[in-house]
């Protein structure tokens, strides 16, 4: 997939939610978490019309979709400028009302995170390059893709006619339009690429931010293992043992002890 990316042109705002894109996909599959709370279960911004794709050069592309709780917001500045804005919000967030599930994620032993031994996509998504490269083999994108749809474009801009927001989203730097056939419904979809700002990651000691192969190793051993094996067959060790070598070799960093356990040890 092609795109002529700038950076600068799509950015987020500061005022978001502690729980940001990983309400796209740290939410079961069918959504339990929010099914006796039915004043708050009507479908939001996001869940009208917004996706999340993952795509990359090796890999075939995967949607996700939010939680319906999710709202999702485009702004421009007043300069008349292509600048855009996302904000991305859970609207039960803070408040009392908020499933408990969700209330004290991803800490609480009952989180619906809690058992699960990975990190979600976005932390993997601004995490070193090396270690996305190891274990992914490639670095991957992540990209919003929005549906051309006129009742889903006066949500999401409620302050711009729809004809603005279709015009800005057409002229922006940062977008391009394709037509997809998602849930067998064929459709038009503008593909915003997500800014790697980490802000919007939700860190706590159960969900840290990676900061290096060895740290996020140690903390998803199993996890990382398996997916290795799946990309380098019983040489995975080999590989790992390789990226630590060169991330422990470069300048300013202290060399460490080999770690390897499970699998080897077998």
């Amino acid at each position: 997939m092609e795109i002529n990316s700038n950076k600068g042109r799509v950015c987020y705002t500061e005022d978001i939610c502690a729980d940001g894109i990983c309400c796209f996909m740290s939410i079961p599959r069918k959504q339990n978490h929010l099914g006796i709370w039915k004043h708050i279960f009507r479908k939001r911004s996001a869940a009208y019309g917004i996706k999340l794709l993952y795509t990359a050069l090796h890999a075939k592309d995967i949607v996700y979709n939010p939680c319906k709780c999710l709202e999702f917001y485009l702004t421009w500045k007043d300069d008349a400028s292509d600048d855009m804005q996302i904000l991305l919000r859970c609207a039960a967030y803070g408040k009392k009302r908020r499933p408990y599930v969700c209330k004290a994620f991803p800490d609480r032993k009952d989180s619906f995170m809690h058992d699960v031994p990975a990190p979600c996509i976005y932390n993997e998504y601004i995490a070193p390059e090396e270690y996305v490269r190891l274990k992914h083999t490639h670095v991957f994108r992540l990209f919003y893709a929005i549906k051309d749809d006129q009742a889903l474009l006066r949500k999401i801009s409620p302050h711009c006619s729809v004809d603005d927001t279709r015009k800005r989203l057409d002229q922006c730097k940062d977008s391009v339009k394709i037509s997809a056939i998602w849930n067998e419904k064929p459709s038009e979809y503008f593909l915003i690429e997500v800014p790697k700002v980490p802000s919007i990651l939700c860190t706590s000691e159960v969900h840290p931010v990676i900061k290096t192969i060895r740290q996020a190793y140690n903390r998803w051993t199993g996890h990382i293992e398996t997916w290795l094996e799946k990309h380098y067959g019983d040489k995975w060790h080999t590989y790992l043992e390789q990226a630590l070598e060169n991330e422990d070799n470069r300048p300013g960093r202290k060399k460490k002890e080999k770690i390897f356990k499970s699998k080897m040890t077998k």
